[in-house]
């Protein structure tokens, strides 16, 4: 799905000391489950990509600030997946198969 051109864009804010991130002015997550939306957002917006996979975010490890064992990241992503459902937020994560998911936008995101 792609972001309704005319729509206003989402400002993105996201705080590297706790990894907290704001969707315009309204607190979203932080810690891991943060720091793998800010990854998602930036890697989106350099080069269009929404297509991603667990092993990937794996491989990031250290910029996602994952602990030693990284048993829990597919639930951190499961949290930061309910967590945008419930906010109704405009960027959305999508199960696509076996470790594979995509993000959807439906507003433009503006990273700050």
């Amino acid at each position: 799905m792609e972001p309704i051109p005319h729509a206003d864009a989402v400002e993105v804010r996201y705080y590297p000391r706790d990894g907290s991130v704001f969707l315009d002015t309204h607190y979203l997550i932080k810690g891991v489950a943060g720091a793998i939306f800010w990854k998602l957002a930036r890697e989106h917006a350099r080069s269009g990509r929404s297509e991603f996979s667990l092993r990937e975010l794996r491989l990031a490890g250290h910029e996602l600030r994952l602990p030693e064992l990284q048993d829990n990241l597919s639930v951190r992503l499961l949290l930061l997946q309910r967590r945008l459902a419930e906010r109704g937020a405009a960027m959305q994560i999508r199960k696509t198969g076996r470790g594979r998911f995509r993000i959807e936008l439906q507003r433009p995101l503006r990273l700050v």
